[in-house]
């Protein structure tokens, strides 16, 4: 398909065949200033998911990942849960007490990543530096395929749905996804994109694309390689593409 084959034509882009996971394409993550080449992972929804599930206990899936260097957050704690039975729920409140009072502001990468709002900006740590219980939780969460251009921004200006359609790249189970930590995913990535959710089609048409871009490209933002994927998608889904 024409989208697959523009992702892998992005600079520095690898793709990679996979007979068990489907094919991928490996981003590199700029902007982090490390010594080692990480890479984010471009792949179909139905595919990316099945991955997801094989890291718990699949040693092929964990070498997959591990040899190609891919990348789910920005913390060294935002890795797969080897061997780790999901958590359901937060628990009882327990203190963490080797991080509950340290403060991580200078070692955010704040000209890097927008914070969701100021408030987080402000904030010395996560709340899973805070409790222990919380940490358990994220720790044990699957990792999570993230839709790289909502589906459900998508849907709703009709360019894309669930189960078989006409779509194309663009149906649900096709389109790009990128694998994240799941609570880098759901309190940072999704946090940024809720408020598009429930907006109507002729909103949407109009905000999209600087939603993506302020998400993706802000800064010197190690997300850059995703804004890029988002173009492409934007443009396969006939919106103009005025932001570079």
């Amino acid at each position: 398909m024409v989208l697959w084959q523009q992702i892998g034509d992005i600079a520095g882009a690898k793709v990679v065949e996979s007979a068990d996971f489907g094919d991928v394409v490996l981003l590199p993550v700029p902007g982090l200033g490390t010594e080692v080449d990480t890479y984010w992972m471009i792949s179909r929804y139905t595919d990316q998911t099945k991955l997801a599930t094989a890291l718990r206990e699949d040693e092929a899936a964990q070498a997959f990942v591990a040899e190609h260097r891919v990348r789910f957050g920005f913390r060294k704690t935002d890795v797969p849960p080897i061997d780790l039975d999901r958590q359901k729920r937060y628990g009882e409140t327990e203190v963490n007490a080797e991080t509950a009072d340290k403060d991580f502001r200078g070692e955010r990468k704040n000209t890097l990543v927008k914070p969701v709002n100021d408030e987080n900006a402000a904030q010395i740590n996560r709340l899973s530096d805070r409790e222990e219980n919380v940490r358990l939780y994220w720790r044990s969460q699957t990792p999570q395929s993230h839709h790289v251009v909502e589906f459900n921004n998508l849907r709703d200006i009709n360019r894309s749905r669930k189960g078989r359609g006409h779509f194309g790249p663009l149906d649900h189970s096709q389109l790009p996804c990128v694998l994240l930590a799941a609570e880098f995913h759901q309190r940072y990535v999704s946090s940024v994109l809720k408020p598009t959710h429930g907006m109507d089609e002729t909103e949407l048409l109009k905000t999209m694309e600087r939603t993506y871009w302020s998400l993706y490209a802000t800064g010197s933002s190690p997300l850059r390689p995703l804004w890029d994927v988002s173009r492409l998608i934007l443009r396969e889904a006939g919106l103009p593409i005025t932001i570079t």
